[in-house]
């Protein structure tokens, strides 16, 4: 089953929140259950983005730790065309990495 990963869900791994623990421990159920764990090729930018503004809490290490388990697919034209139209008041990234995961036909998101 392919799993899409928000990047809210992954920032859970780099900084340690209530849910953290809990979340890695499903993730890697998951992984080794069979399952992939994909996300949008922006991921990889707004995490590494984070650890530029947060220096003292994220490690860009931490952050190649984590996206090394995560299948980053490329954001396709479609993904762009796609994004606007999806319904909510999706912020631009968010919408992106929806859309990709719409073309994916992820059966499960993990925010």
């Amino acid at each position: 089953m392919i799993v899409d990963v928000d990047t809210s869900a992954a920032m859970k791994l780099l900084v340690e929140e209530a849910e953290s623990a809990t979340l890695a421990d499903h993730l890697q159920r998951r992984a080794q259950g069979g399952d992939t764990l994909v996300a949008s090729l922006l991921l990889h930018p707004e995490l590494h983005c984070a650890a530029n503004r947060w220096p003292e809490h994220i490690e860009h290490e931490s952050v190649s730790e984590v996206l090394s388990a995560i299948a980053l697919v490329d954001i396709e034209n479609g993904d762009l065309t796609t994004a606007p139209l999806l319904p909510g008041r999706l912020r631009s990234a968010d919408a992106l990495h929806l859309a990709s995961a719409l073309r994916l036909a992820a059966r499960a998101m993990v925010v």
